[in-house]
């Protein structure tokens, strides 16, 4: 199975080259119990329908992730699943259409339903938490095989999305290839907002997980030319208050 999801990967990074995330969801979600029925439910059935969905026009982009562990041990308060999800405008984010999962009866057939039913009875969706960005700025040249998202709330809001527009899109855009860089971009929190949960999201995505840990490590020769010029430090001067790793499973991509 993880061949075959390699494989999908593959040929999906080649065939979207200039992906536009403009309006998305990320959903995180934390499932229990026999996680391998979980994942085969999405990344077999559910992507079907997804990607019905995606070919329909109702949503442009769907991604099933899991979160990465440096020791392997599931930590019980943390999400360990992600599903990624963009729209073309606000008005298809909030259209019925976006619901897309309740189309599965005319895209599945009574197997694959009756299939579907008799795994989700092996675990169980504890909790679950939705956030909607809207893409400021981004890079897309394909889709790889790891991916952080890095969350802040600067104190200047502003300032930090704008510097990434004029400053950090040339430098990656630039630095990609050497890297091992595929996809980078900048999302600005939309809702739920209040005074305390980040306000923007940056990814950073690799073709492996290596290049993304060798991104971590820092090149200096890549990195500081671009570093000379930022103003971070006074946009947000306390970093990034959480950098996730996700390792993604499957997609729905238009084809």
């Amino acid at each position: 199975m993880k061949k075959t999801l390699f494989t999908l990967i593959t040929l999906i990074s080649v065939t979207v080259n200039a992906q536009v995330y403009q309006s998305f969801t990320m959903h995180f979600v934390r499932v229990e119990g026999d996680v391998e029925s979980f994942e085969k439910v999405e990344s077999i059935y559910m992507q079907k329908v997804a990607q019905a969905a995606v070919q329909k026009g109702d949503i442009a982009f769907w991604a099933f992730l899991k979160r990465y562990a440096v020791d392997n041990i599931d930590d019980e308060e943390r999400w360990n699943y992600l599903f990624v999800q963009s729209n073309k405008d606000v008005p298809s984010l909030l259209s019925d259409k976006n619901s897309w999962w309740v189309n599965a009866p005319d895209v599945l057939s009574k197997e694959e339903l009756e299939m579907v039913q008799a795994l989700q009875k092996n675990y169980t969706m504890v909790k679950d938490s939705r956030h909607i960005f809207v893409d400021e700025v981004s890079i897309a040249r394909g889709l790889g095989g790891a991916i952080q998202f890095n969350f802040a709330r600067p104190e200047n809001l502003n300032g930090f999305i704008a510097e990434n527009q004029s400053l950090w899109k040339n430098h990656f855009s630039k630095n990609m290839d050497k890297m091992g860089m595929v996809n980078w971009g900048v999302g600005r929190k939309i809702a739920p907002r209040n005074k305390n949960t980040a306000t923007v999201v940056t990814w950073d995505m690799f073709n492996t997980l290596e290049d993304l840990m060798n991104y971590r490590v820092g090149v200096p020769s890549i990195i500081n030319p671009a570093l000379k010029k930022s103003k971070m430090s006074s946009y947000n001067p306390d970093g990034f208050d959480y950098e996730a790793i996700f390792i993604p499973i499957v997609f729905a991509v238009n084809q």
